[in-house]
């Protein structure tokens, strides 16, 4: 039986421009973050803006673990201090992301419309009677009293929680339609006069 011959040979591509995509590896990053965004050094690497915003590009390196070697000869010659570290200049920036890490993020809670229209229906039905609730027919789910009462706590807690999806999309097309509605000026619009050009006798 015959070999079977390596049909995929490496072609030339015509389709792709290689010089595009070095150029596309060659270019910087672009920054997400407002606050190094604004003290950015495009003229320096990665690591030297990090650095001078005393920030670390690596964490491995800069929060090496030790060697066995180094924990049991900590003062040998084979370990070197690196010379020449870049002096963060720009140390605020590191600070106002600690500041900004530090603050909570707002909860968005929200309920689905089946379990917004059940706390509806029974909170108009039952009032704060959550036993009661748990022996309605529509209980489907035979949720205990105490379930009960943590939904319609936190259907209280959503504002608009009363209203449907097709009123919530009304509403929100509403406000849309008012945020880009242009601004009057006071000043009137000049009124374009259509001459028409007719033939002269």
């Amino acid at each position: 039986m015959g070999r079977l011959r390596n049909t995929k040979k490496n072609r030339f591509r015509y389709d792709v421009d290689r010089r595009k995509l070095w150029r596309k590896a060659k270019k910087l990053p672009k920054v997400q973050c407002e606050q190094m965004k604004k003290q950015w050094n495009p003229y320096l690497g990665i690591s030297n803006n990090f650095a001078e915003m005393g920030l670390s590009a690596d964490v491995n390196k800069s929060l090496r673990i030790p060697s066995i070697r180094e924990t049991i000869n900590p003062s040998s010659d084979y370990i070197k201090e690196k010379r020449g570290k870049v002096q963060p200049t720009k140390a605020h920036v590191a600070d106002e992301l600690a500041k900004e890490a530090s603050l909570l993020p707002e909860r968005s809670r929200g309920l689905s419309e089946p379990l917004r229209m059940f706390c509806k229906y029974m909170v108009n039905k039952y009032g704060e009677d959550y036993k009661s609730m748990a022996k309605d027919p529509k209980n489907y789910y035979q949720k205990t009293p105490k379930q009960i009462k943590g939904t319609v706590r936190l259907y209280n807690e959503v504002p608009n929680a009363d209203e449907s999806n097709a009123e919530r999309k009304a509403r929100k097309q509403e406000e849309r339609d008012q945020a880009e509605q242009p601004m009057e000026t006071d000043q009137p619009k000049r009124k374009r006069k259509n001459k028409k050009k007719g033939r002269k006798k």
